[in-house]
């Protein structure tokens, strides 16, 4: 009976004088995006963050900074990320065309909360409210907004529009990071100022399909750019609440697994536990060595047999660019000497590496 390698052997000898097969397989469209660790591929957009810095001294309601300063962030469901208009003019020089640049303008951002049943995007509204508009507070004045209130009478019994006595800015600033690869690129926005705020509409017909939202329009005099890497704390905010920092259970804090390689493996926990140790992390490496000595005990010579074979194999199928007759895992019909000469073949495909194309199903 013949090896079952030798099906796989062939194949991987022909990579060799016909690297791409009879098709080139996914790498050689997308080695743009996978080459250098995704170095080139596009962001996610769901992975972001943002900080609302509120001065403390300008909000009505303490428990807003005190208690949900970092909360506010993590309710925003959609963010624009800042946009700029160059206004420019096209001048005649001569019968020449000749752009100059004039100025450059920044785009409004919306901001979309989650309506949520603690109130704390209604809290942050109603604080921005309050402090530079008097109308809400003196409407909990009885009288103050009679019909015959005039100023000469005594019915005006408090300030309206911006007679607040606000002086300093509700925000400080607000920035979003767009974080990937555990790096992140900031945008604080200066000097921000609500220019718009809808509260979304009730209705006895929606039935809970879709949640309730606040949006909030967002102006601002210039952004401040960012990068970094997301370790440290640099990012505001992130990873403070409501955050699982509990280790993955594949990861060696976390239990580990009972194999010799991988995430998670024996050796992976060597090496957790190397670095907790060298890092001061006593607790860690304490655990980190639980948990991996448990797992050597349940590694088994066939285990440890069948990862290295697996290993060798895959090592020897990314020496031949990974390519068997074009794409990883399937066969495609070869061109045989029955087909050069005119015969006609009926291959088909198979699933099977080791079973040559043609084959019976």
């Amino acid at each position: 009976m013949a090896s079952p390698y030798n099906g796989l052997l062939n194949q991987i000898g022909n990579s060799f004088l016909r690297p791409k097969g009879q098709m080139g397989d996914w790498q050689h469209a997308a080695r743009t995006f996978v080459d250098d660790y995704f170095r080139l591929a596009p962001k996610a957009k769901f992975l972001y963050h943002v900080y609302f810095d509120i001065n403390s001294s300008a909000v009505l309601m303490p428990q807003l900074t005190q208690r949900h300063r970092t909360e506010l962030g993590l309710l925003v469901r959609s963010v624009d990320l800042p946009r700029f208009t160059m206004k420019t003019q096209t001048l005649n020089q001569y019968n020449r065309k000749k752009v100059v640049q004039l100025t450059h303008e920044y785009g409004p951002m919306t901001f979309r909360f989650i309506d949520d049943r603690a109130h704390i995007v209604n809290m942050m509204w109603q604080s921005y409210y309050k402090y530079y508009y008097a109308d809400s507070i003196t409407a909990e004045v009885p009288g103050a907004y009679k019909r015959n209130a005039y100023k000469a009478y005594d019915y005006v019994r408090g300030p309206h529009g911006f007679d607040n006595n606000s002086t300093i800015p509700f925000f400080n600033e607000i920035t979003l990071y767009q974080i990937n690869k555990r790096e992140y690129v900031s945008y604080t926005l200066i000097n921000p100022l609500i220019s718009t705020f809808n509260h979304d509409q009730v209705s006895s017909s929606d039935q809970g399909t879709q949640p309730a939202e606040c949006q909030m329009g967002i102006v601002f005099e210039a952004v401040k750019y960012d990068s970094g890497t997301v370790s440290g704390g640099k990012i505001k905010g992130f990873a403070q609440d409501h955050y699982d920092k509990l280790p993955s259970p594949l990861s060696p804090l976390g239990g580990g697994t009972s194999s010799l390689l991988g995430v998670g493996g024996v050796l992976d926990g060597v090496a957790s536990v190397l670095d907790s140790a060298g890092k001061g992390n006593y607790i860690d490496a304490a655990v980190g060595a639980i948990n991996t000595y448990q797992n050597t005990k349940k590694i088994n010579k066939a285990g440890v047999k069948q990862e290295l074979s697996t290993l060798a194999v895959g090592a020897a199928i990314g020496a031949a660019g990974q390519v068997l007759n074009g794409i990883k895992g399937t066969n495609f019909p070869i061109f045989s000497n029955q087909a050069r000469q005119g015969t006609t073949a009926s291959p088909t495909f198979t699933s099977n590496p080791n079973e040559p194309a043609g084959g019976g199903a």
